[in-house]
């Protein structure tokens, strides 16, 4: 089993570990056999938030690894369509348990998410209104981001800088909440 560590500024672009200490806000990153396994926040070198992809570990276990958090994200890896893959995100908190239930999408390779978006901890269906879309720009940088009202429909489009990936995907995927996956 191979682990590999990297770390990114608040941006998101790759730093080195010692110059990720000289930011006030970085993120470590910890992969195993090439998948994210935990995402480290740090905010002036100090652990503030985690997000752990559990395999088999239990939500008491995890929080055994990091007893100075209150508060855990643990995500699990749930469906792969192409090159996009759906994590659900469970939010929960110690001595009170699951508190936000989300999603997020994103392109495998680079990394970027496409889709993100809550659901209704009590039904588990998507709340239309915490859901936003984005599209990127050839740099990687958003372009566009989609809001939605609860109706499932754009509701504002937000423009964000430069143009959109030659290759984005249809207006229709953009104009509704659904398919989460392009």
């Amino acid at each position: 089993m191979s682990t590999v560590i990297s770390y990114e500024n608040e941006f998101n672009q790759s730093v080195t570990e010692s110059q990720a200490q000289m930011f006030e806000t970085y993120i470590k990153i910890i992969k195993l056999n090439n998948l994210i396994k935990v995402k480290e926040e740090y905010i002036n070198n100090l652990l503030i938030e985690v997000t752990y992809y559990q395999d088999n570990e239990s939500v008491a276990e995890i929080f055994n690894k990091y007893p100075s958090l209150n508060k855990l994200d643990i995500a699990k890896r749930v469906e792969i369509q192409g090159n996009y893959i759906r994590e659900d995100i469970f939010t929960h908190q110690k001595n009170v348990g699951l508190k936000l239930y989300s999603f997020n999408i994103e392109h495998i390779v680079t990394g970027k998410s496409i889709c993100f978006g809550s659901y209704n901890l009590q039904t588990g269906e998507i709340i239309n209104k915490s859901v936003v879309k984005m599209k990127y720009d050839i740099s990687g940088n958003v372009s566009y981001s989609y809001y939605y009202n609860s109706l499932g429909k754009v509701n504002i489009i937000e423009e964000e800088s430069g143009e959109p990936f030659s290759n984005e995907f249809s207006k229709e995927y953009y104009n509704n909440v659904l398919p989460l996956l392009p």
